[in-house]
C-alpha cells in the first residue's frame, strides 16, 4: 500500500460567477459615516463629498476585496459594472464633469486590482502567483509581461484553487486513485469515497493540469475518476459552479425549435442547399424523439450556419478500431451503416471520445457525447478545436451563459445569439 500526503479541499474556493448586480460591501465605520452624512448633504444641499486619501484608499481596498471575490482579473466591463455600482449606492461620490459619473473611479480600481493582485502573488495565492516571475525593472531575466498569462478565459470560477493549509491528511494513492483500474468488480467500488478524495485532491489537481499540461494518456493513469462521467459533471461544477447536464439540455431544448426555424429561413446557395438535406433527413425522424432535434439542431445545422467545418471533429465509422484512430480530438458515432442520411448520426451503437488520439469516453446518444467533449475541455483544461471554435463558443456563451466579460464574440456568433434572445 502506498501512503502520500495531500492537501484537501472540501470546497472550492470561489462559490458563484459574476453577480448580475454588483452588491457595494461596508467600508470602515468611519468611512461609511462620511459617506452618509455625504449622501444627506447631496440631498438636500447638492453638494458632492471630498475625501481624504485615507478615506478614498479605504474605499478602493474594500472594493478590490470584494471584486476579488468573484474573479481575480476582472474585464474592463466588470470593473465599470462595480464603480457604477458604487455610485449608484453612494451618490456623493459621484464625479463632476464625468461622462458617466465614475471614470475617476474606474480608473483607479482598475490600478487598485493589479496592486491587489501582487500584494497577493506575494503571499503565495496561486491564482495570481502563477503568473509571478515576468519581466520587470526588478526582473529583467523573466519572461514578457504578457506572455503566457494564466487566467480564466472561458468563465472558469476556480480557475487555480489554493490549498487550505490548516488542512492535512493522509490519502491511499489519492492522486490517480488507480485501484479504479483493478481487477474489482463495480459493486466493490466505493463511488462516495471516490467522489470524496477528488473533492480533497481539486487544488492539487488543477495545479498539475493548469501548470503542466500533461498529455492525455498521462492523465488517464494518474486520475482515472475523471474520465467517469459522473465525476467529470462533478469537476466542471468545481470549476464553474454550473451543473452541466441539466443547463446545457435545458438552454438547448429551449433554442431547438428556433435553431431549426433559422436553418429553414436561410436561402444562401451554398447554406440552403446542405441545409436542406439535413432538414429533409430530420423529417423523416420520429417526432417524438427529442434526440433526433438535438442532433439535428446541433452536428450539422449550427456548424453550417457559423460556417465552420465540422468534418475533422464529428465523424462517423462502423467499428471501433477505426475510431480509435481518428484524430486529435473528435466525436466518432459508431454506426450500423456508413451510409449515414446528410452525414447526421441519427442513430448510433454508441459514440467514442478521442482525444490525442486516445479514446477516453463514450455515450449511447451523440448530443450527451457532446456535453462529455465539453466537460473535458474544462476537466483537462484545453483549447477548442480550431475549425469548430464558434461551435464551442455557442455552447459555452449561449447555452451555458459562461461569459468571461472579457471576449466580443465573432460577428456571425453574435448574430445568432441576437436572433434567439
Amino acid at each position: 500500500m502506498t501512503l502520500c500526503y495531500c492537501l484537501i479541499t472540501d470546497l472550492p474556493e470561489r462559490l458563484c460567477q459574476w453577480p448580475a448586480i454588483f452588491v457595494v460591501p461596508s467600508f470602515s465605520f468611519e468611512v461609511e459615516h462620511i459617506l452618509s452624512e455625504g449622501n444627506s448633504a447631496l440631498m438636500t444641499e447638492g453638494k458632492t463629498t471630498r475625501l481624504t486619501r485615507y478615506q478614498k484608499h479605504n474605499i478602493l481596498d474594500v472594493m478590490a476585496a470584494e471584486i476579488y471575490k468573484y474573479k481575480a482579473y476582472p474585464s474592463t466591463i466588470q470593473i465599470a459594472w462595480a464603480a457604477e455600482a458604487l455610485v449608484i449606492k453612494h451618490p456623493c461620490l459621484k464625479e463632476k464633469g464625468s461622462k458617466k459619473g465614475y471614470d475617476g473611479w474606474l480608473n483607479s480600481l482598475r490600478f487598485k486590482m493589479g496592486n491587489y493582485r501582487n500584494k497577493l502573488s506575494r503571499a503565495g495565492i496561486k491564482d495570481v502567483a502563477v503568473n509571478a516571475g515576468k519581466r520587470s525593472r526588478f526582473n529583467p531575466e523573466g519572461g514578457a509581461s504578457r506572455a503566457s498569462i494564466k487566467r480564466p478565459r472561458r468563465g472558469e470560477v476556480n480557475y487555480l484553487p489554493n490549498y487550505p493549509k490548516e488542512k492535512v491528511i493522509r490519502l491511499w494513492k489519492p492522486r490517480g486513485l488507480r485501484w479504479l483500474n483493478s481487477s474489482r468488480g463495480p459493486q466493490q467500488i466505493d463511488m462516495i469515497l471516490i467522489h470524496q478524495h477528488m473533492q480533497r485532491t481539486f487544488a492539487l489537481r488543477r495545479e498539475e493540469i493548469v501548470h503542466s499540461a500533461p498529455p492525455i494518456a498521462e492523465l488517464q493513469d494518474r486520475w482515472p475518476a475523471l474520465l467517469c462521467e459522473a465525476q467529470l459533471y462533478s469537476e466542471f461544477h468545481r470549476i464553474t459552479n454550473q451543473n452541466l447536464p441539466f443547463n446545457f439540455f435545458a438552454a438547448l431544448d429551449k433554442y431547438t425549435p428556433q435553431l431549426l426555424k433559422l436553418y429553414k429561413k436561410r436561402k444562401t446557395s451554398s447554406f440552403a442547399q446542405k441545409m436542406e438535406a439535413v432538414l429533409v433527413a430530420y423529417e423523416e425522424q420520429d417526432k417524438n424523439d427529442i434526440g433526433a432535434a438535438r442532433t439535428a439542431a446541433l452536428a450539422a445545422g449550427l456548424p453550417l450556419y457559423l460556417k465552420e467545418d465540422s468534418s475533422e471533429v464529428f465523424k462517423t465509422c462502423k467499428d471501433d478500431l477505426a475510431a480509435a484512430q481518428e484524430g486529435a480530438v473528435a466525436l466518432v458515432a459508431v454506426v450500423n451503416d456508413e451510409k449515414v442520411p446528410a452525414g447526421v448520426p441519427f442513430e448510433t451503437q454508441h459514440v467514442m471520445i478521442v482525444l490525442e488520439d486516445q479514446f477516453v469516453m463514450s455515450h449511447r446518444s451523440w448530443a450527451d457525447s457532446v456535453v462529455i467533449l465539453f466537460g473535458l475541455v474544462y476537466a483537462l483544461h484545453l483549447s477548442y478545436p480550431e475549425k469548430l471554435n464558434g461551435f464551442f463558443e455557442f455552447i459555452q456563451v449561449v447555452l451555458l451563459g459562461l461569459d468571461d466579460g472579457r471576449k466580443q464574440l465573432k460577428p456571425k456568433l453574435q448574430a445568432l445569439k441576437n436572433e434567439l434572445e
